[in-house]
């Protein structure tokens, strides 16, 4: 599996950087207010949620701050997140945090355990994205939810132009970086994201375009008992 790093052409520390500063953008109020009416409320107090590819740990952070009783969990390829994370100041209990690769390892987790799972822009990543699914299914608890958030289709100019203007690399730089990833982060239309949550065995429950660049969907196993609110 490629990493973001790789396909860009930054070490592993520019990259943890680079998700430091875009946390904002990414996580502002309007994502909050969406999973606060949509995913928090649903939820018990004491729910436990797995952040897959958690980055820098900002998120999971957020959580404890939102939620102090939740168990959290966060897992990431790169090691150099995983130390970042492990650095934060942590309103309440620190989550267990650790590197893990799904492909090669199930995840430490018990069937059906998990009340929430999260991932964001990482699925992409995958060459087969329903083995990951397979194993999110797993661990899932009845009723439990899968968060989905990632990059959907748009066209080279628009993404070229949507780097310029989101990031702070000068031009040049920002214009090789974007050809280079114009391929990974332009893979899937939302419909191919449909048809990937309904045959890993999902349904869509909520969804919003919050980004240009991104999608979310907010799923539970299909056929399940659901918390969601339809």
């Amino acid at each position: 599996m490629a990493t973001h790093q790789s396909l860009s052409g930054t070490t592993d520390e520019e990259f943890v950087q680079r998700m430091v500063a875009t946390y904002p953008d990414r996580f502002g109020e309007p994502f909050w207010a969406f999973f606060t009416a949509e995913v928090g409320s649903t939820l018990p107090a004491d729910f436990v949620a797995v952040d897959l590819g958690c980055g820098p740990g900002l998120f999971l952070r957020d959580l404890t701050v939102r939620y102090p009783h939740a168990t959290l969990h966060g897992y990431d390829l790169t090691p150099a997140m995983i130390v970042y994370a492990e650095g934060l100041d942590w309103p309440a209990r620190m989550p267990t945090l650790a590197v893990h690769n799904v492909i090669t390892q199930p995840l430490p987790l018990a069937t059906g355990s998990v009340h929430l799972l999260s991932m964001m822009s990482v699925l992409h990543l995958f060459d087969d994205p329903l083995t990951v699914m397979a194993e999110i299914r797993r661990v899932l608890a009845p009723g439990g939810i899968f968060f989905l958030r990632d990059w959907i289709r748009t066209s080279l100019k628009d993404y070229l132009e949507w780097r310029q203007t989101s990031g702070d690399d000068d031009a040049v730089v920002s214009r090789q970086r974007g050809f280079r990833l114009f391929p990974v982060h332009n893979k899937y239309t939302v419909e191919d994201w449909e048809w990937l949550v309904a045959e890993a065995g999902f349904s869509i429950r909520h969804r919003v375009q919050l980004r240009p660049t991104h999608h979310i969907f907010v799923t539970t196993v299909a056929g399940e008992p659901s918390r969601i609110h339809a």
